[in-house]
């Protein structure tokens, strides 16, 4: 049987919204915090599991394990060209670039999400992607945009983060963004993690859903070394969960990437309200600033209610001088947007880690 948001019981909605905002609590933990029978719970949460409304993703936190930066591509491609005129001839090498975990389309729109070591591991990749775009004349005469955003000067307000978009799609009430921000801001020194620890880490990043036990298995280690790795991980935050909802079931349509320049007189710290009206409005699952720009991925029922809430958050920068321009903004039909790449960490995590992807990770030495 099919669901959307507007059929979900007030319980089952209840227990999706705990389960994003307390990815790192135990069953038992979020069924006491929330009032609710253990039975009932358990029962709600593998219905909403088997009927796809959520998956469970363990994210390595990147600038501790030797990650610089995350970077942003985003612009119109040539209208002349279709979707899939592009993958035929370029699919293969969009979807190889192991910086990339989210690469998103739809007709002459895309964004691609990245994270590198540095930035000569991104440019790699770039070279490559605008020499076939451009010999194919994928590109509108306006091109790509890329931005860098270094982790040591970035405040990432949201990553992968949709409690803010379902306590305001159910009626919830939601935690400020500074009570939950995982990645951290400023200088950052790498973590030593031993061989069967990075190996850990892989497993958790590739096996988000198993047991201890299974993971040990595939890693090579004992199933306590599984257990205590991933205690100091959560506990250290080496590494981080996140359970992401299924937007077409919830019934969202519009997926909007909004891109701003700030006024460079005005900094991040006096910026700091309009950081949670950002979240109160637009409950971005992205959202990542530095002083001088910024941007926010968010989803939406309609572009009526984008529009409404965006026409207050754009009223308050203007009427502080925030921004010095208009913001870079384009939507997308959740229901036909192409999503080329999906939240794949694993390449990425097992690069910087060392750990080579065509040989198992228990063999490696």
């Amino acid at each position: 049987m099919s669901h959307s948001s507007f059929d979900l019981s007030q319980n089952e909605a209840r227990v999706l919204h705990s389960l994003t905002k307390w990815p790192m609590y135990n069953d038992q933990s979020i069924h006491s915090i929330i009032g609710m029978k253990k039975s009932t719970f358990s029962s709600i949460k593998t219905r909403l599991k088997e009927d796809g409304f959520y998956k469970r993703y363990f994210v390595p936190n990147f600038p501790l394990i030797g990650h610089e930066l995350f970077m942003v591509m985003f612009g119109n491609l040539n209208r002349f060209t279709s979707y899939d005129e592009r993958m035929r001839i370029a699919g293969d090498l969009v979807k190889s670039f192991t910086e990339d975990f989210q690469v998103v389309s739809e007709s002459n729109k895309s964004y691609n999400l990245s994270v590198a070591a540095n930035y000569t591991e991104y440019a790699k990749n770039l070279e490559k992607f605008l020499q076939v775009y451009s010999e194919n004349k994928f590109l509108s005469k306006e091109g790509m945009t890329v931005v860098p955003f270094p982790f040591e000067l970035t405040r990432v307000h949201s990553f992968l983060d949709y409690e803010s978009l379902l306590a305001k799609l159910f009626g919830f009430a939601s935690e400020p963004y500074a009570d939950r921000v995982v990645i951290p801001y400023g200088p950052q020194k790498d973590v030593k993690l031993t061989r069967a620890e990075r190996k850990v880490i892989a497993g958790l990043v590739k096996y988000p859903d198993e047991t201890d036990t299974l993971i040990a298995e595939q890693v090579g280690v004992s199933r306590n070394t599984v257990a205590n790795a991933k205690r100091k991980f959560l506990k250290k935050g080496i590494c981080f969960q996140r359970v992401v909802p299924d937007l077409n079931k919830l019934g969202l349509k519009l997926l909007v990437f909004s891109y701003r320049k700030f006024n460079p007189r005005i900094s991040m710290a006096q910026r700091s309200k309009a950081v949670e009206l950002v979240r109160k409005t637009l409950a971005p699952h992205f959202y990542l600033s530095k002083n001088l720009d910024g941007f926010v991925i968010s989803a939406h029922t309609d572009f009526d209610e984008y529009n409404s809430v965006n026409d207050e958050l754009l009223k308050h920068y203007m009427r502080n001088e925030y921004i010095i321009e208009e913001p870079q903004s384009f939507e997308l039909s959740i229901p036909s947007m192409n999503v080329i790449k999906d939240l794949n960490f694993l390449p990425m995590t097992l690069k910087v880690l060392g750990i080579n992807p065509d040989i198992p990770i228990k063999d490696q030495r």
